[in-house]
């Protein structure tokens, strides 16, 4: 009733770009009266005389303003300085960055829609200080490496832990989740702040809050856009002139095809590159409605559809998406809700339609088509592969001659229901139900593109997976004296993962047309290959955490939880974790320093466990196969007169598989200056792992296939991370100037081993390095002229590698390459990395610039590697990579001379594809126009903007692409693309360079439009 009699004060909240901020919090300051915004960024609230709005928004700036007898406050937040009064998700809650001790960074909405990008991965990349996300990936729906702070286990995961709207969202693609549905996402990072989720947040914790419905009218909104892709950069290769003069002068001997010679004779070339690369395009649309009413339940529905192609034929992705959320109070105690997702995604050409080596090996000289206009069927420059490499063209026009399919399904769903027990005491029950499945289908015709000269053959493989979360929270929060605030949260839950697949593959389809749809309609006497597999787990838990802030200066938070896993033979252990927090703004002696607004110190210890590794490891296992060569094949033995089936031991359990063990200490610092004018942080950390999960590979002797899986070794991670936002200028004119701005390092190392073992090769360990460590020989470069005489000492001659004698058998150079002389010659470690974003306003007009950028480190090229690729062999049997190799003219130290022998030993090639890793990118520049109210107004809309922009336009710096590189981002990890294993060991858990689909760059037209 008393509010009834007070003035009420409108307005509309909105970013700085002019778009509604829905959901955000109006609070009269000093009092819990309140209300928060509508879709449309409107609130209305009535107010006393003389008060003070307090208004804040996850992932913007917290604002007070004084009302002044005003009726209507306009309120424009800003995502460019982040202080105290930020609101963060901490997990099972939020909380004002003020009363937060751990290490946590946030990213919002505006942020994410900065970058449009197929998914979150790419969205996120640079743009969070701590998070390290690296491709893998060039075809469209390619996912990313996810790293915070560093690498911790060998064998087990080091994948961050995915929360959605309070449930972990396990065991499947982050491409399930459509960027548009997502409010803010939230990045734990010290033990301190992911202790609270176990062992599943060892690797640190990404929260993602998605959209909700708002109380008030019911909205329409669209987000839409759409753009041509190109090319950003061809691979370089040699045209015709080149490749004669390579051919000449290499150990080719067989000629020139009677085609090639017919071009040598009337100058004609083929730009094999030009007549495949096509414009792809992306596409994503997004149709959202939300409301609700004035008791505070609120309602959203939306739909997306997101479609990627590509330059080259047969590869695309698309996403389509359905989502729906209740939250409703029924009386003043009880509120229920539901959150439904729902995806479907379609990748074609993700397993093995990949033509890029025949566009870049196919002779310059050789005709794309026959004299009749007909494509020339196998335009090969040599004899040997005429019967094994099609013309790439036939791509282009697939009548049942391939397919290549990834249908994904996922549905993420969670309930809940919160009751408040007494004022400040809530009893909350979080239900998660997960369902995903993956078909994945294969076709290749016969006679086709990819099965020249053979018959067709098809698979299919089925993946279903499921899974529940059962949590239980009691959640306590009150304020005492109106200086003590204490936040506690108990936790009890359940969770449990269900895994199958099962899969064929088929020769002699009956009829192409038939594809992998009924593999029943084949030959009978054609090879069938049958397989499949389960796993199940399951996980216990326990969680108190208790927070304490008095007199919003001092603050100490103090978290334990207890999980029980059935993957490891010791099922239980417990996680402690202390942080404490000193706001140093509130001291009197900080009145001496007005132009400090903001200072907050910040200490934090905790430990962590992983236990991501495969459910039954610690039983060990059977097969009724084994391999040979590439085929599996069927254990058989005699029993008697009767041909039976065995099984053989596959891999050995350790039965007394441990938790592996990470402690981490964190020290922060929070800091505002010039009346936030200038906000950010500074962290420091170290995180020590002890009982390394580590696979061990068996000696052949033992007859056992299977790797070991025990604990073993000691890991290390330190480093730095730094985060400043500025607001540049405010002028009154309307022109606003803000800068995001992170950098941060992180240093790992592996400390032990096997007791005695500095060094295992085979797996690329190393002591003393980080787990990205490259063991092999040192290039100095090649062998000139005048050094003749010394290169005979070593085998060489000129035109050959020249490689450092490091160490003979003694530990000290003997005078000859061998083994020995390999060692530690870079990781792919980065000194920094890091990101950068501007935005500029100026009277309805927005522009912002992205830009990323990883400073050192050393990159593993594939294409680069002879016997990877098999495009720098320069051999002259089939075109490659321009690259510049060794001549008598031509004395250069990259590559070297064409010879049946480039080096001494011939596995050192492999030497020929390490480059610096650095790089900085313009990952988008957007610019858009938010129209004026008046105009608006006419079309009865609550916000127009429409944007253009440049996604991934040009690279500023990369050492690697003016070598001749594409791209200095990974394409995979491993071997993952190369055509065969180079000299030097490459271990799984590197990110390499392959032969792929070139990168793209996007010019897209969009709009944001609100109803």
């Amino acid at each position: 009733m008393y509010a009834q009699h007070n003035p009420s004060v409108s307005g509309r909240i909105t970013d700085e770009k002019g778009q509604p901020i829905p959901g955000a919090t109006i609070i009269i300051k000093g009092t819990t009266t309140g209300t928060v915004s509508d879709e449309q960024g409107a609130y209305k609230l009535n107010v006393p005389p003389g008060s003070v709005l307090v208004v804040s928004s996850i992932g913007f700036t917290t604002q007070e303003i004084a009302v002044n007898e005003r009726a209507n406050i306009p309120v424009t937040l800003s995502t460019g300085s982040k202080g105290l009064d930020e609101v963060v998700v901490v997990g099972y809650g939020t909380r004002k960055r003020s009363d937060v001790t751990g290490s946590i960074v946030s990213v919002s909405s505006a942020a994410l829609q900065e970058v449009p990008a197929a998914n979150l991965q790419q969205a996120l990349q640079g743009r969070a200080a701590g998070l390290e996300i690296q491709k893998v990936g060039t075809t469209p729906g390619a996912g990313a490496q996810i790293r915070i702070r560093g690498e911790r286990s060998i064998t087990g995961s080091n994948d961050p832990l995915i929360v959605l709207d309070g449930i972990p969202f396990e065991g499947g693609s982050i491409n399930d989740i459509n960027p548009d549905d997502v409010a803010s996402v939230d990045v734990l990072k010290d033990a301190s702040a992911t202790a609270i989720y176990g062992s599943r947040g060892a690797n640190g914790v990404i929260i993602i809050s998605t959209k909700r419905g708002k109380p008030g009218e019911t909205h329409i909104s669209y987000n839409g856009y759409y753009g041509i892709t190109d090319v950003t950069k061809k691979y370089p290769v040699y045209n015709a002139d080149e490749y004669r003069a390579l051919r000449d002068i290499s150990p080719w001997n067989q000629g020139y095809m009677p085609e090639e010679q017919e071009s040598i004779d009337k100058g004609r070339s083929t730009d094999w590159q030009d007549l495949m690369y096509e414009h792809g395009f992306i596409t994503d649309h997004n149709l959202g409605v939300y409301g609700g009413s004035a008791n505070g339940s609120t309602f959203s529905l939306g739909g997306g559809y997101y479609r990627e192609t590509t330059v080259l034929p047969g590869q695309d992705f698309t996403r389509y998406s359905l989502r729906a959320t209740i939250d409703s109070r029924i009386g003043k105690r009880l509120k229920i809700g539901l959150n439904t997702m729902n995806n479907v995604g379609v990748r074609n050409g993700s397993q093995f339609v990949n033509p890029v080596f025949a566009i870049l090996a196919l002779s310059p000289l050789m005709p794309a088509y026959d004299n009749a206009g007909n494509i020339l069927q196998s335009p090969t420059g040599n004899v040997d592969e005429r019967q094994s490499q099609y013309n790439p063209l036939y791509l282009k026009h697939n009548n049942n001659d391939w397919a290549d399919r990834v249908r994904r399904l996922r549905t993420f769903n969670s309930l809940y229901g919160e009751y408040e027990i007494i004022d400040g005491l809530k009893y909350r029950l979080n239900l998660g139900l997960d369902y995903s499945q993956q078909e994945s289908d294969q076709f290749q015709g016969a006679d086709s593109y990819f099965r020249p000269k053979r018959g067709n053959t098809a698979s299919v493989n089925n993946e279903d997976a499921w899974g529940y979360t059962v949590e239980n929270l009691l959640m306590y929060d009150k304020t005492f004296a109106q200086k003590h605030h204490i936040t506690f949260t108990g936790l009890y839950s359940i969770q449990e993962s269900h895994l199958h697949n099962t899969s064929i593959s088929k020769d002699s389809i009956t009829e192409d047309f038939i594809q992998y749809y009924d593999l029943n309609q084949s030959s009978p006497t054609a090879p069938l290959s049958l397989g499949g597999s389960e796993s199940s787990w399951a996980l216990i838990s326990y969680m108190a955490r208790l927070n304490y802030v008095y007199n919003d200066r001092y603050m100490i938070t103090l978290t334990a939880r207890r999980d029980g896993s059935s993957k490891l033979a010791r099922k239980w252990h417990e996680y402690p974790a202390v942080s404490l927090g000193w706001n140093i703004t509130k001291e009197p002696f900080m009145k001496k320093a007005p132009f400090i607004s903001a200072l907050k110190l910040r200490a934090g210890w905790g430990q962590t466990s992983n236990q991501a590794v495969n459910p039954y490891t610690t039983l060990g296992g059977v097969s009724g196969y084994i391999t040979q060569g590439t085929n599996r094949v069927p254990v058989r033995y005699n029993y008697g007169g009767t041909l039976v089936t065995g099984y053989v031991l596959s891999s050995i359990p350790d039965p007394s598989l441990d938790w592996e063990y990470t402690k981490n200490t964190n020290i922060g610092l929070d800091f505002g200056l010039f009346n936030n004018r200038i906000t950010g942080s500074v962290d420091a950390y170290k995180a020590h792992t002890n009982k390394i999960l580590y696979a061990v590979n068996l000696p052949a002797s033992s007859g056992i296939s299977g790797q070991f899986v025990t604990n073993v070794g000691e890991m290390e991670n330190k480093g730095l991370e730094v985060a400043i936002s500025t607001i540049n200028i405010t002028s009154n004119s309307g022109f606003t100037w803000s800068t995001d701005l992170n950098i941060f390092l992180n240093r790992n190392k592996l400390l032990k081993l096997n007791e005695g073992v500095t060094q295992n090769i085979g797996n690329q360990l190393f002591v003393g390095h980080p787990l990205s460590a490259i063991y092999d020989y040192t290039k100095l470069g090649i062998w000139q002229q005048n050094e003749a005489a010394e290169a005979a000492e070593y085998g060489a001659v000129p035109g050959q590698l020249k490689l450092a004698d490091i160490s003979g058998p003694d530990g000290k150079p003997d005078g000859k390459i061998d083994l020995n002389d390999r060692s530690v010659i870079g990781s792919g470690q980065a000194d920094w990395q890091g990101g950068i974003t501007n935005r500029f306003a100026y009277k309805g007009f927005d522009l912002s610039v992205v830009i990323y950028a990883r400073v050192g480190g050393m990159l593993i090229s594939g294409i680069h590697q002879p016997t990877a690729a098999y495009l720098t062999m320069l051999d002259g049997k089939r075109n490659g990579l321009k690259v510049d190799y060794w001549t008598p003219d031509n004395p250069t130290n990259e590559f070297p001379m064409p010879s049946a022998q480039m080096s001494n030993p011939p596995e050192a090639i492999s030497t020929l594809g390490y480059y610096s890793a650095s790089f900085m990118k313009v990952r988008s520049i957007n610019l858009g126009y938010t129209f004026s109210q008046k105009i608006i107004s006419r079309l009865k809309a609550q916000s127009i903007r429409l944007y253009v922009t440049a996604q991934n336009p040009f690279t500023l710096f990369s050492p690697y692409m003016k070598a001749g590189g594409v791209d200095p981002e990974a394409t995979g990890t491993g071997t993952t693309g190369f055509v065969s294993v180079p000299g030097g060991n490459i271990s799984n858990r590197a990110l390499t360079i392959a032969v792929t689909t070139p990168p793209t760059r996007a010019f897209i037209l969009g709009a944001n439009v609100n109803f």
